[in-house]
């Protein structure tokens, strides 16, 4: 429901901002590629810290991603985006996993441990734009991220789930490298980190322009991060093999 709520308040603003100039839709699809997924929750030592990706072997997936970009001026840019991402994941551990204090047992008892990952990402973003490129770099800025974040796991004999919800600030930026008038070599990158987690979220990859209001996109998306705190120790990282496409109104 909340995936669908702020997709509806994008859609919607894009609608309203369309009677103004400078609004760019950046819509992307792909394969999402699971990395390293480790966990323990709660973070102490009665709990198991195990990985999600290693011992319940979690599955590629489609994913999407919409960015609707607003220029009210030439050196100012807000954009609002949202990113849902699932992955699941069903296998026999090796070991008993113990999470949120509930017992899920190895392959010696023969039973199946299905998990799930939900890290839905939605970013209100500002982006100051140079007048002029210095060392490629084109744009800088700040963004507030919503991190809507669930995971659980489900075998016949228990059930537990932990969810996340809350706000972090990140930094990016934008740098590029113009080949010729058509094809654009792109650099965007957003991130921080503090003594208590971390996130980045980078992309590499081009543009090329089909028509002054209509571009394809591609490339390669990484996203990594996580929170080591009394509550949750979780760090994952996930490739994305990007295509997508830009259009100006």
């Amino acid at each position: 429901m909340k995936k669908v709520l702020f997709l509806l308040l994008i859609l919607g603003c894009s609608l309203v901002l369309q009677a103004r100039a400078n609004i760019v839709i950046d819509v992307e699809t792909g394969l999402a590629i699971p990395g390293y997924n480790d966990v323990r929750i709660p973070n102490n030592d009665s709990q198991t810290r195990f990985s999600l990706q290693k011992d319940l072997g979690l599955s590629p997936t489609l994913h999407s991603r919409l960015n609707v970009h607003w220029q009210p001026s030439p050196r100012n840019r807000i954009s609002l985006l949202a990113t849902p991402l699932v992955l699941k994941g069903k296998g026999k551990p090796a070991h008993n996993i113990v999470f949120q204090n509930k017992t899920f047992y190895s392959i010696a008892n023969d039973d199946f441990v299905e998990a799930t990952y939900r890290f839905n990402s939605y970013r209100l973003q500002y982006r100051y734009v140079l007048r002029k490129e210095f060392c490629h770099i084109r744009s800088f800025g700040a963004s507030l991220k919503l991190r809507d974040a669930e995971i659980s796991l489900n075998s016949s004999s228990n059930v537990a789930t932990k969810t996340n919800t809350g706000v972090v600030p990140l930094l990016g930026l934008e740098a590029g490298y113009r080949v010729n008038p058509q094809l654009d070599l792109v650099l965007e990158a957003e991130g921080l980190a503090s003594p208590y987690g971390r996130a980045e979220d980078v992309f590499v990859g081009a543009r090329y322009d089909l028509k002054p209001k209509l571009g394809l996109k591609g490339g390669y998306r990484f996203l990594e991060g996580g929170s080591d705190i009394d509550e949750v120790y979780t760090f994952a990282a996930v490739h994305y093999l990007v295509l997508g496409f830009t259009t100006n109104f």
